[in-house]
């Protein structure tokens, strides 16, 4: 059995250079030390910051300041937590970070209310001095909110409920991860194993039907033994929701969230309505499935074992790395030269080690670079894996070097864009130049599970949260039955007549943690649609397409969104955007068969 390597023993080169950051510890608190001074310093002028235009840029000015190093603060810490998590020096140092954003926050909560109490006209003559031409973009936003917010007093006591609020999130998450016990269950090598959510979807992908089906039951009885309590954690997020929806004068809870970047309801609502009109597509690749696994019957815990077996080659990261930067020269030689820069540079961890923090991601802010935390193991996988989250890297670095710092930060709406055309750029570029048909199967397999997971799954979530919300609204009681029984009639709609939906599926959305975060996985399928309308557009060499492209890249949070896809000839409430995105899935289902049948 290979050992995991400690944190000390991994080489220098494959871990990131935090330098940008801090060269070291003393930098980091003497910044924390700068946080506290200018902390007073703004609490000073709580009582007159809007007497004149002076004191108000200097308010804003300390606010700025403020932010600016707490997020430089709080990604360090972040970090180095990350890259291990079970060293007690990286513990102490998130820690403190955490109860200082939380004395930031609470002590700066005064500022927007206090703008959208004073008359609108005399914040707008301010905003004409020079001084605030950064801020303009910002606060005329923010004075959108003024029928939305509370007096001062209710907004503090707000903030300061904010960790309260928030309990029945980590409640849940505590419950999932370490309190719940699955139990154990014999795996395809008859070893006896711990049933866990970290391994749950590996034992869904064995060749073993057994093995599956008593992952599945055993997962989802374990959940189902914990029904009231995920509940009841859930329906308190609801019922939040609903009810500061309607103090702060909202439709409903699904405007409050899509307010803040200017999104119709409609977007949303449409959105479910064209990906159900499309679920034929999906039903298709069940019945390939159901055709290449030989079964007489899909249940759905054979829906997670893909249509090929995962090739064996494994790859170094130096393979990986130039088959990254082949991939995206397409993009141009200013973004093939910063891909260079993170790997020459060491923006990126790559390998595991003990205490090290499962999956990937990239997190970088307005200063310093955008690092991206990888455990690489040299599969295909872990390849398109870098190509994803360097396209998040390169997004948030032409968006901070394109923009001050009160617009550099991109909405989450549009996040997921840039690292799934990279993603989807490496797919079809291993297409083109690869010979070997398993390979390519594999690649294909990968691409079509990213549709289904993306497009529809995500769809299916988003209607879940829709429906659960809109119940409460209308005054319904929300009970556990009546939430298991309308997400197993979603899964029936959406696994169609030639899946069998297994009863336990009911428990599943006891498990997803996105619905925490409530109304957001609606944006993985708005943004992989967008993405493949851009992929599309760069492949094909559509003229001027590519500037185009990267001159979004460079908008960072400017405009709203919307208005920010104009740049790339973008719609998303054109229904024809989805349409193309599940049109793409379709050739390449087709695809698939034909390598698949090839001799």
């Amino acid at each position: 059995m290979k050992r995991v390597k400690s944190r000390e023993e991994a080489r220098e080169e494959d871990t990131w250079d935090l330098s940008s950051l801090y060269s070291n510890d003393d930098e980091y608190y003497q910044d924390l030390a700068n946080i506290k001074t200018n902390i007073d310093k703004i609490k000073d002028l709580k009582e007159n910051f809007l007497d004149s235009v002076d004191e108000f840029v200097e308010c804003l000015n300390l606010q700025m300041q403020i932010e600016r190093k707490l997020t430089k603060a709080f990604i360090y810490a972040g970090l180095k937590f990350d890259e291990d998590q079970g060293n007690s020096k990286n513990q102490e140092r998130k820690g403190k970070i955490e109860v200082l954003y939380n004395q930031a926050m609470q002590d700066m909560a005064f500022i927007a209310p206090s703008i959208l109490e004073e008359k609108e006209e005399k914040i707008k003559s301010y905003l004409e001095d020079e001084r605030l031409k950064d801020y303009r973009h910002t606060i005329l936003d923010l004075l959108r909110y003024k029928k939305h917010t509370l007096s001062k007093e209710e907004e503090k006591l707000l903030a300061s409920y904010s960790n309260v609020l928030e309990s029945s999130s980590k409640t849940a998450a505590y419950l999932r991860n370490v309190d719940l016990n699955f139990g154990t269950i014999v795996n395809e090598n008859n070893e006896e194993i711990e049933l866990t959510n970290s391994n749950f979807f590996k034992l869904l992908s064995s060749t073993s039907r057994k093995v599956r089906q008593s992952a599945f039951d055993k997962f989802y009885n374990g959940y189902e033994s914990v029904k009231n309590t995920l509940a009841s954690t859930y329906m308190a997020v609801v019922e939040n929701d609903v009810v500061t929806a309607n103090v702060k004068g909202y439709k409903d809870s699904l405007s409050m969230y899509l307010y803040g970047n200017k999104i119709d309801n409609k977007l949303y609502k449409e959105l479910i309505e064209k990906v159900r009109s499309k679920l034929p597509s999906l039903f298709a690749y069940f019945r390939l499935k159901k055709d290449i696994l030989g079964v007489d019957q899909l249940h759905l815990y054979d829906t997670y074992v893909p249509l090929i077996k995962e090739s064996q080659k494994i790859y170094s990261f130096e393979e990986a790395k130039e088959m990254v930067l082949n991939a995206l020269s397409i993009l141009g030689d200013d973004y093939r030269s910063l891909l260079n820069r993170a790997f020459d540079e060491r923006w990126i961890d790559k390998y595991p080690n003990k205490g090290k923090r499962d999956g990937a991601y990239s997190w970088g802010g307005y200063d310093g670079n955008p690092y991206v935390l990888l455990n690489f193991d040299g599969t295909m996988n872990s390849i398109s894996t870098i190509a994803h989250e360097l396209g998040h890297s390169l997004h948030s670095y032409y968006s901070v070097h394109n923009n001050c710092y009160q617009e550099h930060n991109y909405v989450i709406f549009l996040a997921e864009i840039a690292s799934t055309v990279n993603e989807m750029l490496f797919y079809n570029y291993f297409l083109t130049h690869s010979n070997d048909k398993e390979e390519k199967l594999v690649v294909l397999n990968e691409m079509l599970d990213m549709f289904k997971a993306t497009i529809f799954r995500q769809t299916m979530f988003a209607e879940f949260e829709l429906k659960a919300h809109e119940k409460r609204e209308n005054g319904e009681v929300l009970t556990p039955e009546i939430l298991c029984d309308m997400y197993y009639q979603l899964n029936k709609d959406y696994f169609g007549s030639d899946v069998v939906v297994d009863d336990a599926i009911r428990f599943e959305w006891l498990r997803i943690p996105h619905f925490y975060t409530p109304f957001y996985v609606y944006q993985y399928a708005t943004g992989l649609s967008i993405a493949c309308y851009i992929v599309k557009n760069i492949l094909n060499g559509t003229k001027g397409f590519k500037e185009k492209y990267l001159a979004f890249l460079k908008t960072g949070g400017r405009d709203y969104p919307l208005e920010l896809l104009k740049i790339v000839d973008v719609d998303i409430e054109n229904k024809m955007v989805i349409e193309e995105a599940i049109s793409y899935m379709e050739q390449l289902l087709e695809k698939f068969s034909k390598t698949y049948n090839e001799e």
